[in-house]
């Protein structure tokens, strides 16, 4: 076998581990999805931490948490808050089946369930965040008016990630005057953007 057939499976090899791993970024399942959420909250929650910085010093009464992973950002808010309600949702089960496992609340709920359409009632939550997932959403503006739907007329959502992801899965979006433009379309506002390092921060209203 010659060197150029050689590295043609490698480089297939890595295409298909490649397309593994985005799998299990999207929805973790297995022994790898739960190392691979074990690793993003020690890398993401710090993310987390700075897009709460800008929110206004207020108090949120009933929070959801889209995309939760193993729950972390979750519990963290659960603790800054001390909200009547909190609840984390996740497609996967695997990470609803850790997050429930690692922390287990009086004060949080978490439930499989898909940010593309729920079942909670309008004005629902006046505090919904989405750290590090949005750009995985398989319908964003279907997404985008069901949180509309749910949040509170002065409600805030907030989406935290790192600049980079958005540049690749949502080129379309990565100019914040066009990611405002496309807000604006159903029926959301963009209130403040904030960018250090390679993260970014999007504060978002109602219209």
């Amino acid at each position: 076998m010659n060197r150029f057939f050689i590295l043609i499976i490698i480089v297939v090899g890595l295409f298909f581990i490649y397309k593994y791993l985005l799998n299990q970024s999207k929805e973790p399942s297995g022994r790898v999805g739960s190392v691979m959420m074990k690793l993003w909250n020690k890398v993401y929650l710090p993310m987390a931490k700075w897009s709460l910085s800008f929110l206004p010093a207020k108090q949120f009464h009933h929070i959801l948490d889209i995309g939760v992973g193993n729950g972390a950002t979750t519990y963290y808010l659960s603790q800054r808050f001390k909200a009547e309600s909190i609840i984390g949702i996740d497609i996967s089960e695997k990470a609803i089946e850790q997050a429930k496992r690692l922390h287990s609340d009086h004060t949080i709920t978490f439930k499989q369930a898909n940010i593309e359409k729920t079942d909670y009632p309008s004005n629902s939550f006046d505090l919904i965040c989405a750290f590090q997932n949005h750009f995985h959403w398989n319908n964003l503006r279907g997404s985008l008016l069901e949180i509309r739907r749910i949040l509170t007329d002065d409600g805030i959502l907030l989406i935290g990630c790192e600049y980079s992801k958005v540049k690749y899965f949502l080129p379309e979006l990565k100019v914040p005057d066009v990611f405002g433009e496309y807000l604006d379309d159903v029926g959301l506002r963009l209130v403040q953007v904030e960018r250090e390092r390679d993260w970014v921060v999007y504060v978002v209203g109602k219209k």
